[in-house]
């Protein structure tokens, strides 16, 4: 009996030693060079629509909701802060993976002989100038594997000046700006100045911007600024017209069809003051505006310190060329004429002295001297310097 025991214990212990070392094997992995055979997404975000989330036993609220789902894809690019899953053999004595050059922590306790769980930094470079590959060194070797990051979409947040002219510069700051292609006002493209960094860029403003959101181009995408940029107010010792009309002054005309508060083309803001002329029996119809205080006089241009007199003129392109004169209290000898250039709005600023420096103000008005009827023009941020 003591012998049939000897014999099973050294037999017992034969098998643990075979069982431990053939573990052991196993969980060093293979000791041949590493291989990679893809590159898959673990999981992504999807939007799940309709879904209803209680607040209470008698009411809900139902919207859409973003969450994130199993997926396997193989994939050929990456995304910055996103997890992957390295799929080859001989992983699992695996000492350093990069990407483009530069090393990512990896979970040592994740790895397989089969995969390598990373994610994706946000200091990973990007861009054509990168080299595009992934790298992993083992124990036994390395191996290199054609792979791409993705550059992030655009974010701005923020620009300055928020109002400027045509030929200003705008600063715009945010996120994954570099590279970028494009910026527009709207739908005018800007000309891009110097280089952009992923933090900011500069944009010249483009003709014809009276207010519009700014759009950055690049590779990961366009984003759309919240705020809009715009051209800024005229200082005026004496506001006659912006969006309306300022208190004192009173709107009529003759010969014209008149909308003081039209939307079609304007130059700030919100309306423009739009005047036709279509009276063929007096093709000179224009608009006035009127002057008279709360105790009835005129406007004190003395006291103001006034020197003249500004206002922004547009016309439609096939009306380039004809013109339309100013003239105050009603003295028409000494009327200052502009030129429309068609589809833009000009600006006409015409010193107080070529009316013979009046020091009161009562009316101003602005009537076609074109020669021919009918003809459109608008009139916005109207006031005196």
């Amino acid at each position: 009996m003591r012998t049939k025991l000897k014999i099973y214990f050294c037999l017992l212990s034969v098998l643990v030693v075979f069982g431990f070392a053939a573990c052991k094997k196993s969980d060093e992995g293979g000791k041949g060079a590493p291989t990679i055979e893809r590159v898959r997404l673990i999981s992504k975000l999807d939007t799940i629509q309709n879904v209803i989330h209680r607040i209470t036993l008698d009411s809900n609220n139902i919207y859409n909701e973003t969450r994130a789902v199993a997926f396997d894809s193989t994939i050929k690019a990456g995304r910055l802060g996103t997890q992957y899953a390295i799929l080859g053999t001989n992983l699992k004595s695996t000492k350093s993976v990069s990407f483009n050059g530069t090393s990512v922590y990896f979970n040592p306790g994740l790895l397989t002989d089969q995969s390598i769980i990373v994610t994706i930094p946000q200091n990973v470079p990007y861009g054509a100038a990168q080299i595009n590959k992934l790298k992993v060194v083992t124990q036994y070797g390395e191996v290199e594997f054609p792979f791409s990051i993705n550059q992030p979409p655009p974010v701005i947040t923020s620009f300055t000046p928020t109002a400027g002219k045509e030929g200003d510069i705008v600063t715009i700051t945010g996120s994954s700006l570099d590279n970028a292609t494009v910026v527009r006002f709207d739908d005018r493209p800007g000309q891009i100045q110097g280089t952009p960094t992923k933090t900011s860029i500069q944009v010249k403003v483009p003709a014809g911007v009276v207010k519009a959101n700014l759009y950055v181009t690049t590779p990961g995408g366009t984003a759309k600024s919240t705020d809009s940029f715009g051209i800024p107010a005229p200082v005026y010792k004496a506001l006659i017209y912006d969006d309306a009309f300022a208190p004192n002054w009173t709107f009529g005309g003759y010969s014209t069809t008149r909308d003081p508060a039209n939307k079609e083309q304007v130059y700030r803001g919100t309306a423009a003051i739009k005047a036709t002329a279509d009276d063929a029996a007096n093709i000179y119809g224009g608009f006035v505006v009127g002057y008279k205080d709360a105790n009835g006089n005129g406007l004190n241009v003395s006291a103001l310190g006034i020197t003249s007199i500004k206002y922004f003129l547009y016309g439609a392109p096939a009306d380039n060329g004809k013109t339309v004169q100013l003239y105050i209290n009603q003295n028409y000898n000494t009327a200052v004429q502009a030129k429309i250039v068609g589809g833009t709005y000009v600006e006409v600023t015409v010193p107080l002295s070529a009316f013979n420096n009046p020091t009161v103000i009562t009316e101003v008005a602005i009537q076609n001297v074109s020669g021919s009827v009918p003809l459109t023009y608008y009139v916005d941020d109207f006031g005196l310097l």
